[in-house]
């Protein structure tokens, strides 16, 4: 009797030992959606912005939907480490303001890339580079054109910032949250970007002039080199700018939750910009009295 209680609180002690173990070993080591949530979460309170704090856990929570409920897809933990590593400079990337209607895009444009990033076919390394090579073949082409069509630009000036440009969309490759970094494109649709950019070289001529081009403002004394550079710097980073936007123009069909978002959006703007001219014309016809 005495050797069979001593087995059973030996059987006990065991087992609480196990659970005990299980428990820390489970604390130590989340699984992937714990730890990528925590760091996203710590991401977001740790950053000042002007959403308060039910928003933020608004948007917490809207992320946290989408990765639980895609639990069954395949490289899932891979695909929560894209989210983790691309999570941060997107975040810091946005303007946040207290607009409502544009908090409610922001978090339909980040369940969207969630999603699509969830469900899209998983990049082999083989497709990254491939992207790689368009997205060099897109720049390399549109840097080229602005020395066509700009040839006081200095050819140095423009590929370090082509080069600048470059290293920003590698690294989202790297991480890609963003449906335009996910998967290469078609031969047909790297030709349809270039075509885009070359429909707005007037819109670079209109660049041009804001940035200060062809206005002699400056005497030969102060106009260096120096200045030069920094001039044909932002006039080539602010051309390449618009590349991305033609990019996101071959991305899949954007979700009917994300265009309802952006149509409300749209209207508050809207309905902002008529309570701006009626509050002018008040006062045009105060002062006329």
């Amino acid at each position: 009797m005495k050797y069979i209680s001593v087995v059973l609180r030996s059987v006990l002690i065991i087992s609480l030992f196990s659970v005990i173990v299980k428990g820390i070993t489970s604390h130590e080591k989340p699984e992937p959606s714990g730890q990528t949530l925590k760091a996203i979460k710590d991401c977001i309170t740790s950053s000042p912005d002007p959403w308060p704090e039910q928003w933020k856990k608004e948007y917490i929570d809207t992320i946290s939907n989408a990765v639980e409920s895609h639990r069954n897809a395949s490289h899932y933990a891979l695909r929560l480490e894209i989210l983790r590593k691309g999570f941060v400079p997107y975040w810091r990337s946005f303007i946040k303001t207290p607009e409502r209607s544009l908090f409610e895009l922001h978090c339909a444009r980040i369940r969207w890339y969630i999603e699509h990033l969830m469900v899209s076919e998983f990049p082999s390394e083989q497709e990254r580079q491939k992207l790689r090579d368009q997205y060099t073949d897109i720049w390399d082409y549109a840097a080229g054109s602005l020395l066509v069509q700009f040839p006081f630009l200095d050819p140095n000036t423009v590929e370090a910032a082509k080069a600048d440009d470059l290293s920003i969309c590698y690294r989202k490759i790297d991480a890609p949250l963003m449906p335009v970094y996910l998967k290469p494109m078609s031969e047909e649709e790297v030709e349809q970007i270039k075509q885009c950019w070359d429909n707005l070289r007037y819109a670079r001529i209109d660049l041009w002039r804001r940035l200060g081009g062809g206005l002699k403002t400056l005497s030969e004394k102060n106009n260096t080199k120096a200045t030069s550079n920094e001039h044909d710097y932002e006039l080539t980073k602010e051309s390449l700018s618009q590349l991305l936007g033609l990019v996101w123009k071959v991305v899949p069909q954007r979700p009917d939750y994300y265009l309802n978002a952006l149509e409300n959006r749209n209207k508050a703007l809207k309905y902002r910009l008529q309570l701006k001219r009626q509050a002018r014309n008040c006062v045009k016809l105060a002062q006329t009295r």
